[in-house]
């Protein structure tokens, strides 16, 4: 392997260890800033001045801040996330038990931008300063533009009310499924459940539809831009002039150049819709990892917003740090 990209790749681990400590103790420092106290959450009615005192006792509230961060250190570098405070089990188990359901979503909504953003870019690019390429172009930046949170009211309106889908959560409680894997869409085939697969299909459908929506409008104007721009270099006029076949033109000597470019965004945006989920997962009651830190931002549970936000940071910083060593490798033109 080239040196520079192993001095590279450890560069870019250093700074992601580093990112990662960063993330940690302002994740700390955020939860502590909310307002309310989190034993009179755990207590509800029974919140006496005597119980909250044992319950600040027991879950080490009563410490400075200096040392319940000391503990919370501690318990990371053992992979301990901590317990929750108002349910009362492990950190760790809850985010185990989300995460699939986040991952199947954006993955989901991922694998719908690149199928229909890459192709109608390409085809786009074909059709420059066309009306046709004027309409979508502004399409795009109208889609990329529009609030997430007004999209997805309005998708879940119109599957809910309009077509009559079903919408919210993963799958009907009719339907009892043995998890293999997590990912609600493999799991029913795996349980030859045909019913409860399309059931969990037509429930994917329209958060997933909000998270692509804006990344394909990106993906059809990043792709637009990058094809263009390859179009334009000598190289490519010079297949032009030796009358090679368009198709070669296009997919040999085009495609393979403007796609380093879009590879790269794409998988940065893919860490964008990890961590920016929160709000698609609210309006569709989707049990993921984005309504779990809602729920623990509702509920002021200290341990569950800190492990929650710790583990979407740690994705996206490793989701970014992979991307730009990925980046690095296929594009000569950074090595020096």
């Amino acid at each position: 392997m080239d040196r520079n990209i192993i001095s590279y790749f450890f560069l870019r681990l250093i700074q992601s260890i580093f990112s990662i400590l960063g993330a940690v103790i302002i994740i700390f420092i955020l939860s502590r800033v909310l307002p309310g106290n989190p034993a009179i959450a755990i207590l509800g009615p029974k919140a006496t001045p005597e119980n909250i005192e044992r319950v600040m006792k027991e879950w080490g509230l009563d410490k400075n801040y200096l040392e319940q961060f000391s503990i919370y250190i501690s318990r990371l570098v053992q992979g301990d996330l901590g317990n929750s405070y108002i349910m009362g089990i492990s950190v760790n188990k809850l985010v185990i038990e989300r995460l699939p359901a986040s991952f199947e979503l954006v993955v989901f909504a991922f694998i719908i931008s690149l199928i229909i953003g890459i192709p109608l870019g390409i085809f786009i690019a074909k059709k420059h300063d066309s009306k046709l390429d004027l309409i979508f172009s502004s399409t795009s930046i109208l889609g990329f533009s529009f609030p997430t949170m007004l999209l997805g009211i309005l998708l879940l309106l119109f599957f809910g009310l309009g077509l009559h889908l079903p919408v919210g959560g993963r799958l009907d409680p009719r339907y009892t499924i043995k998890v293999y894997t997590g990912f609600m869409l493999i799991d029913t085939l795996l349980n030859g459940n045909i019913a409860a697969f399309i059931d969990a299909f037509l429930r994917i459908i329209p958060p997933a539809l909000t998270l692509a929506i804006p990344l394909t409008c990106l993906m059809v104007r990043f792709t637009r831009n990058s094809v263009l721009e390859v179009m334009m270099q000598d190289f490519v006029k010079t297949a032009k002039m030796k009358r090679l076949p368009e198709s070669i033109v296009m997919y040999r000597h085009i495609l393979r150049n403007a796609l380093v470019p879009i590879i790269t965004i794409a998988g940065l945006y893919f860490a964008v819709l990890v961590t920016g989920d929160i709000i698609v997962e609210t309006i569709f009651a989707w049990p993921g990892l984005g309504r779990l830190i809602w729920e623990a931002v509702t509920l002021r549970d200290y341990m569950v917003i800190q492990g929650a936000v710790l583990v979407v940071s740690i994705i996206y910083i490793s989701v970014n740090a992979i991307v730009d060593i990925l980046y690095f490798y296929i594009d000569p033109r950074i090595k020096g």
